[in-house]
């Protein structure tokens, strides 16, 4: 026997090594869990714009009331981000994912019995706040459960694969489900989810001990009332009209209300969104894409499965069927490409690159008309799928890289709350200009307004490219 070698230390390392296989299990399964509750929203979300003619239609609802259906989940989830970071922060990430979901969950089962459409309007609402609540805790759990940077990083890819899967999934499933059993089945899909997801945290996931911290109670005000009044004035405008003052003064307070949020979190010793977290042009950068990233994506999908149903007249299994292509590239995006393009060119570099591949498919699907061809169309799909996932990869390894560990609640809620908000106003301002007796006519303008917000993206990211590594 080696003489530096005793039974004691030969105890000790076979402990050692057995405790870190055990913490790489209890990190494992706890991802899992974290990965289940993220599917859950994002499943969500893709599903109900394939069920949204479907329910008009069942509950007899106005192209506004449509709206508000998506919306009103949007708009709490978006107003609610930030605060649920905090919450996190405050009470622990593990007890926010548990609530969260729960609420969640509950929710969902309230949508499939609602039976008017304003009741699943606040069943929709209150789903929105249950994801505030997890959502921020799901990536704000990463860097606590992988410690190594290489891991950390793998596992944030795999986050947002996760997100393309249930994007992937979501329009083929809920299509499918609404054909044979109708529109209250994609809502019952997420409770086995929601339970698998309480039941692997409860079993395996541990988290930090929680911050002191405070609720800049007066920020949410503000941000709560800009994103309601906003989104009710984009939404009036396609029914009442733009020069209506009921429209123009919604629109005004809105912008009015975040104005002062700003006010509001310059000058609050405890503020939702600290100013120096967005100073630096990596950071403000990483959360402007996600906002965009969140408006081009969800704009499409809400445009196309619209088309799909009410210009082309095709079933709502059909119009899953042909978002294939927009579902299949956000799994390709992260799973596949990203991982060795960044390593090869680095994050600043795919975040413009993948903005650029967006706009090459919304040129393509600008010239969707009743009789064009679906191979045009797919294509046009499949490059804002894969070009989605790729930027959105990039802006959150940049942001994650990017802050100390103390901010991963208050970045994932920036992150999260940014890209929601770009999907309520993407569902707002799209809805409206389709909101006409002949929808067909008007595919083509909103695809303008999507190229529009691509070119900015790709303005902004290039710019992005010579900024300076921020200091902290």
């Amino acid at each position: 026997m080696d003489r530096h070698t005793t039974p004691h230390s030969k105890f000790q390392r076979h402990k050692e090594a057995a405790a870190e296989r055990a913490g790489r299990k209890d990190a494992t399964v706890g991802f899992a869990a974290i990965c289940f509750a993220y599917f859950a929203i994002i499943l969500d979300g893709s599903v109900l714009n394939v069920a949204i003619p479907s329910i008009r239609n069942s509950l007899n609802g106005s192209m506004a009331e449509a709206q508000w259906v998506l919306n009103g989940y949007t708009l709490a989830l978006a107003a609610l981000l930030l605060t649920g970071g905090v919450m996190g922060d405050r009470i622990g990430l593990r007890r926010s994912l548990l609530w969260g979901t729960a609420v969640f969950t509950l929710a969902s089962a309230a949508c499939a019995v609602a039976p008017t459409v304003e009741l699943l309007i606040v069943a929709r609402v209150v789903q929105g706040i249950g994801a505030a609540a997890l959502l921020p805790a799901t990536l704000a759990l990463v860097p606590h459960l992988f410690t190594e940077p290489t891991e950390r990083s793998r596992a944030t890819i795999v986050w947002v694969a996760t997100g393309g899967i249930a994007v992937a999934v979501g329009p083929l499933v809920g299509g499918l489900l609404i054909d044979a059993l109708g529109w209250r089945s994609v809502f019952l899909i997420n409770v086995p989810v929601g339970i698998i997801s309480m039941a692997l945290v409860l079993w395996r996931v541990t988290a930090p001990p929680p911050h002191v911290s405070r609720i800049d109670h007066a920020g949410q005000l503000a941000a709560a009332a800009a994103l309601a009044l906003l989104t009710a004035g984009l939404i009036l405008g396609g029914s009442a009209g733009w020069s209506s003052p009921a429209t123009i003064g919604l629109l005004l307070g809105g912008i009015a209300a975040g104005a002062g949020f700003w006010v509001v979190e310059c000058h609050s010793t405890h503020p939702m969104l600290p100013p120096a977290f967005v100073k630096n042009q990596i950071r403000s950068t990483a959360l402007a894409s996600a906002a965009l990233m969140g408006f081009l994506f969800y704009g499409t999908l809400f445009v196309m499965s619209l088309y799909f149903q009410d210009v082309r007249l095709w079933p709502a299994g059909q119009a899953g069927v042909a978002l294939i292509p927009l579902t299949v590239g956000t799994c390709i995006g992260p799973l596949i490409l990203y991982r060795p393009l960044a390593n090869r060119f680095g994050h600043r570099v795919m975040l413009l690159a993948g903005f650029c591949c967006c706009l090459l498919g919304v040129l393509a699907l600008g010239r969707a008309q009743p009789s064009t061809s679906y191979p045009t169309l797919a294509v046009g799909l499949f490059l804002v799928g894969i070009a989605s996932t790729i930027a959105f990869s990039a802006l959150t390894s940049l942001l994650l890289s990017n802050i100390a560990d103390h901010q991963s609640g208050l970045a994932s809620g920036a992150q999260n709350t940014t890209r929601q908000t770009g999907a309520l106003i993407a569902v707002s301002i799209l809805g409206s200009v389709l909101n006409a007796p002949d929808m067909a006519a008007r595919v083509w303008p909103a695809f303008a307004v999507l190229a529009g917000a691509n070119l900015v993206a790709i303005l902004m990211s290039a710019a992005a490219l010579r900024a300076r590594q921020p200091a902290g």
